[in-house]
């Protein structure tokens, strides 16, 4: 498998606690794409976002609107969201562009009283087992 990359968009921090946690797992530096990053070649794109009012961040938008698909073969999803959304958004812009989206992890995020104390370390972990199941490295 090619080169793997990981980015992420954040508000609230849980994206950013996941996006890095499945960096470690893989060995990987998760971006902030407040950054900016200009992504290299990728074979496998992990995107890291949440919901926020039931939309995906602005700026993550903006942010999938720029990917090159000549430069990224496929993505994966993984979403905080409170209430079990998914990222039906950043979804569509990928296929339009003609980029895979091979699966969506949802990952427990908390808002306000909904889903208090989420991600947590049980949430954390799943979302490195499908990292690892994604990236073909799990056991």
């Amino acid at each position: 498998m090619g080169k793997t990359a990981i980015v992420y968009a954040t508000l609230t921090g849980h994206s950013k606690k996941i996006a890095e946690a499945i960096g470690q797992a893989l060995g990987i530096k998760a971006v902030n794409i407040s950054a900016l990053p200009s992504l290299e070649k990728s074979d496998l794109l992990f995107i890291v976002g949440g919901i926020y009012g039931g939309k995906s961040l602005p700026a993550l938008l903006r942010f999938v609107k720029t990917l090159d698909p000549g430069n990224v073969n496929r993505t994966a999803l993984l979403t905080s969201s409170a209430r079990g959304q998914k990222q039906d958004h950043v979804r569509a812009l990928l296929r339009e562009k003609g980029i895979e989206v091979l699966d969506e992890f949802i990952c427990p995020g908390s808002f306000l009283f909904l889903s208090m104390g989420h991600p947590n370390k049980t949430d954390l972990q799943e979302a490195i087992d499908f990292a690892l199941k994604v990236a073909g490295k799990d056991s």
